[in-house]
């Protein structure tokens, strides 16, 4: 780095390029206050409106979105209750099967003391 040596002068010129200061030209500090006094009710009106409206639909969209978790789970059980169903609509189905066999019905005709004519069988379905 370059150091200064203890025999130069300090000398520093004033920038007159970088500085146009008139009178009129100073910044004046103005509070939050101020700034907001000079709102105009219309716009506070608008921006209350608007956030009014952001509460409401944040709201709204929480409530569908309850009723949608509600409407699956009400889904999820039905399905659940309709397979169940179907289920046992199978074993039924299979179990009724099982008892309706010719060789079944002959054994039972035989222990009861009928006789069954093959001719005079029909399959019902």
């Amino acid at each position: 780095m370059a150091e200064l040596k203890n025999n130069q002068p300090l000398y520093f010129e004033p920038l007159q390029d970088e500085i146009h200061q008139t009178p009129d030209s100073f910044e004046v500090f103005v509070s939050p206050g101020d700034r907001l006094k000079k709102v105009t009710r219309l716009e506070k009106f608008a921006v209350l409106a608007f956030l009014t409206m952001l509460i409401g639909l944040s709201i709204v969209m929480v409530n569908y979105r309850n009723e949608i978790s509600k409407t699956q789970n009400e889904i999820t059980s039905i399905q659940t209750d309709i397979e169940t169903k179907e289920k046992t609509a199978t074993q039924l189905q299979q179990e009724k099967s099982e008892l309706s066999r010719s060789d079944r019905l002959k054994e039972i005709a035989e222990k009861a003391g009928l006789s069954i004519n093959d001719e005079n069988l029909r399959k019902v379905k």
